[in-house]
């Protein structure tokens, strides 16, 4: 299966909740509460991994929304959310995908305009308006685990 992935309310706007979803056949949504994102914020700055806070939250998001479907997913479409960034996003989502799919071909991640008609985008925009509630809520657990190595 392909699915396509859009995100509403950017990582880097701490003061704002992030949802990032999927479509496909069906969808699926991991919220960010906006608390959550400043405890990993400081997590990343504690680190000293502060100019990663936003590549690297986003791409653990994907991971933790899509893993238990990741041997059902031939590609990937991620919305151009970062340009310029997306040799680094690849790279960091390859490498948490391949923990669970060893063999994952690189070439099936592609970013590209997904466009406001995309059901991934109604999803991600249903979820973080609050007309939809949220399939997955991360917490900054979920995430600092992947931080702290």
């Amino acid at each position: 299966m392909n699915i396509e992935i859009d995100q509403s309310g950017k990582i880097e706007n701490t003061n704002k909740d992030t949802v990032i979803a999927y479509a496909n056949y069906e969808t699926r949504s991991i919220l960010l509460p906006a608390r959550e994102k400043r405890i990993i914020q400081r997590i990343y700055r504690d680190a000293g991994k502060s100019h990663m806070f936003v590549y690297r939250t986003f791409t653990i998001l994907i991971f933790l929304l899509i893993r238990d479907r990741l041997p059902y997913i031939q590609g990937i479409i991620i919305d151009d959310e970062y340009p310029g960034q997306h040799f680094l996003i690849n790279n960091f989502l390859l490498q948490h995908i391949r923990t669970a799919v060893a063999d994952f071909d690189k070439q099936s991640i592609n970013f590209q305009c997904i466009g406001k008609k995309s059901p991934a985008h109604f999803k991600a925009y249903f979820t973080f308006t609050k007309k939809q509630l949220p399939d997955m809520t991360a917490r900054y657990q979920d995430i600092a685990r992947f931080i702290i190595k």
